[in-house]
Protein backbone atom coordinates (compact mmCIF):
# COMPACT_ATOMS: atom_id res chain seq x y z
CA UNK A 1 0.00 0.00 0.00
CA UNK A 2 2.84 2.42 0.11
CA UNK A 3 3.03 3.01 -3.49
CA UNK A 4 -0.73 3.67 -3.92
CA UNK A 5 -2.12 6.73 -4.82
CA UNK A 6 -3.89 7.32 -1.45
CA UNK A 7 -0.96 6.82 0.70
CA UNK A 8 1.02 9.18 -1.36
CA UNK A 9 -1.61 11.52 -1.33
CA UNK A 10 -1.20 12.67 2.59
CA UNK A 11 2.20 14.21 1.37
CA UNK A 12 0.67 16.07 -1.24
CA UNK A 13 -0.91 18.33 1.01
CA UNK A 14 -4.52 19.02 1.81
CA UNK A 15 -4.96 21.48 -1.00
CA UNK A 16 -2.62 19.77 -4.15
CA UNK A 17 -4.68 16.64 -3.06
CA UNK A 18 -7.93 17.72 -3.83
CA UNK A 19 -6.78 19.76 -6.73
CA UNK A 20 -5.63 16.26 -8.13
CA UNK A 21 -8.88 14.53 -6.98
CA UNK A 22 -10.50 17.29 -8.94
CA UNK A 23 -8.40 17.09 -11.86
CA UNK A 24 -9.41 13.25 -12.01
CA UNK A 25 -13.02 13.73 -11.45
CA UNK A 26 -13.12 16.49 -14.02
CA UNK A 27 -11.70 14.75 -16.16
CA UNK A 28 -14.79 12.33 -16.30
CA UNK A 29 -17.80 15.06 -16.24
CA UNK A 30 -17.75 14.67 -20.32
CA UNK A 31 -17.30 10.84 -20.57
CA UNK A 32 -21.19 9.42 -20.87
CA UNK A 33 -22.11 7.10 -18.82
CA UNK A 34 -22.45 3.60 -20.90
CA UNK A 35 -25.82 2.22 -19.02
CA UNK A 36 -27.78 5.49 -19.42
CA UNK A 37 -26.11 7.61 -22.18
CA UNK A 38 -23.89 7.47 -25.27
CA UNK A 39 -21.97 9.74 -27.31
CA UNK A 40 -23.77 10.34 -30.92
CA UNK A 41 -21.79 11.99 -33.63
CA UNK A 42 -24.09 13.87 -36.60
CA UNK A 43 -23.23 15.16 -40.16
CA UNK A 44 -24.80 16.29 -43.11
CA UNK A 45 -24.48 16.79 -46.58
CA UNK A 46 -24.39 19.49 -47.44
CA UNK A 47 -22.24 20.94 -43.91
CA UNK A 48 -23.67 23.37 -41.42
CA UNK A 49 -26.99 22.27 -41.00
CA UNK A 50 -28.81 23.29 -37.79
CA UNK A 51 -29.96 20.58 -35.56
CA UNK A 52 -32.54 20.45 -32.96
CA UNK A 53 -33.49 17.64 -30.58
CA UNK A 54 -36.98 17.44 -29.45
CA UNK A 55 -38.36 19.98 -30.69
CA UNK A 56 -36.15 22.63 -29.29
CA UNK A 57 -33.87 25.87 -30.34
CA UNK A 58 -30.80 24.34 -32.60
CA UNK A 59 -28.42 22.36 -30.29
CA UNK A 60 -25.21 23.31 -33.17
CA UNK A 61 -24.13 22.86 -36.64
CA UNK A 62 -23.15 19.62 -38.22
CA UNK A 63 -20.68 17.98 -38.01
CA UNK A 64 -20.85 17.43 -34.10
CA UNK A 65 -20.68 14.98 -31.59
CA UNK A 66 -23.85 15.01 -28.56
CA UNK A 67 -24.20 12.78 -25.64
CA UNK A 68 -27.73 11.50 -25.60
CA UNK A 69 -29.52 9.90 -23.05
CA UNK A 70 -30.79 6.04 -24.06
CA UNK A 71 -33.85 5.47 -22.21
CA UNK A 72 -36.08 7.65 -24.37
CA UNK A 73 -36.23 8.32 -28.11
CA UNK A 74 -34.71 11.33 -29.02
CA UNK A 75 -36.53 13.00 -32.36
CA UNK A 76 -33.58 14.59 -34.38
CA UNK A 77 -34.36 17.99 -37.12
CA UNK A 78 -31.88 18.64 -39.58
CA UNK A 79 -32.33 22.50 -41.10
CA UNK A 80 -30.54 24.30 -44.07
CA UNK A 81 -32.01 27.56 -45.40
CA UNK A 82 -32.55 26.50 -49.10
CA UNK A 83 -33.16 22.83 -48.21
CA UNK A 84 -36.33 20.67 -46.68
CA UNK A 85 -36.08 19.60 -43.15
CA UNK A 86 -35.12 16.44 -42.44
CA UNK A 87 -36.17 14.28 -39.00
CA UNK A 88 -34.63 11.37 -37.57
CA UNK A 89 -35.21 9.40 -34.32
CA UNK A 90 -32.62 7.74 -32.30
CA UNK A 91 -33.38 4.90 -30.18
CA UNK A 92 -31.83 2.61 -28.32
CA UNK A 93 -30.81 -0.96 -30.62
CA UNK A 94 -29.37 -3.53 -28.22
CA UNK A 95 -27.59 -1.71 -25.80
CA UNK A 96 -26.08 1.00 -28.18
CA UNK A 97 -28.37 4.18 -29.68
CA UNK A 98 -29.03 3.95 -33.38
CA UNK A 99 -28.54 5.28 -35.53
CA UNK A 100 -24.85 6.38 -34.63
CA UNK A 101 -23.30 7.92 -36.26
CA UNK A 102 -25.73 10.22 -37.83
CA UNK A 103 -25.52 11.02 -41.82
CA UNK A 104 -28.23 13.15 -43.66
CA UNK A 105 -28.28 14.30 -47.09
CA UNK A 106 -30.31 17.21 -47.27
CA UNK A 107 -32.44 17.38 -50.31
CA UNK A 108 -32.48 20.77 -51.90
CA UNK A 109 -36.80 22.53 -51.99
CA UNK A 110 -36.51 23.14 -55.22
CA UNK A 111 -36.96 19.78 -56.21
CA UNK A 112 -40.34 18.04 -56.69
CA UNK A 113 -41.41 14.80 -55.20
CA UNK A 114 -41.51 13.92 -58.28
CA UNK A 115 -41.12 14.49 -62.27
CA UNK A 116 -43.47 15.84 -64.33
CA UNK A 117 -44.07 15.20 -67.92
CA UNK A 118 -41.29 17.58 -69.09
CA UNK A 119 -38.73 16.49 -67.21
CA UNK A 120 -36.27 18.68 -69.63
CA UNK A 121 -37.68 21.95 -69.41
CA UNK A 122 -38.05 20.99 -65.68
CA UNK A 123 -34.72 20.64 -65.21
CA UNK A 124 -33.70 23.84 -66.91
CA UNK A 125 -36.16 25.77 -64.94
CA UNK A 126 -35.16 23.89 -61.91
CA UNK A 127 -30.89 25.45 -62.35
CA UNK A 128 -32.61 28.82 -62.78
CA UNK A 129 -34.65 28.83 -60.45
CA UNK A 130 -31.14 27.73 -57.94
CA UNK A 131 -29.14 30.51 -59.05
CA UNK A 132 -31.94 33.15 -58.34
CA UNK A 133 -31.72 31.18 -54.98
CA UNK A 134 -27.84 31.87 -54.83
CA UNK A 135 -28.15 35.57 -55.69
CA UNK A 136 -31.08 36.25 -53.17
CA UNK A 137 -29.35 34.76 -50.28
CA UNK A 138 -31.95 31.52 -49.85
CA UNK A 139 -29.26 29.42 -50.61
CA UNK A 140 -24.95 29.92 -49.60
CA UNK A 141 -22.87 29.89 -52.20
CA UNK A 142 -20.95 27.32 -51.26
CA UNK A 143 -24.26 24.64 -51.47
CA UNK A 144 -25.08 25.55 -55.30
CA UNK A 145 -22.76 22.93 -56.15
CA UNK A 146 -23.94 20.22 -54.16
CA UNK A 147 -27.93 21.36 -55.03
CA UNK A 148 -27.35 21.71 -58.69
CA UNK A 149 -25.30 17.72 -58.69
CA UNK A 150 -28.73 17.20 -56.77
CA UNK A 151 -31.35 18.61 -59.50
CA UNK A 152 -28.98 16.80 -62.01
CA UNK A 153 -29.30 13.71 -60.46
CA UNK A 154 -33.28 13.85 -59.72
CA UNK A 155 -33.83 15.22 -63.34
CA UNK A 156 -31.24 11.89 -65.53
Amino acid sequence: MKNSFFAVLPRLGLFTGLMVIGALLAGCADAPNSDFEESVDFDSMPAHANVSLNNSSSLSQTPFSAILPKQTETHVIFTKPGFKPTDVYIHIEGSHLAPNPVMIKLRTELLPDKPGPDPKAELATCLENLKKYVAAGNLAPEDEVYAEAQIREFYK
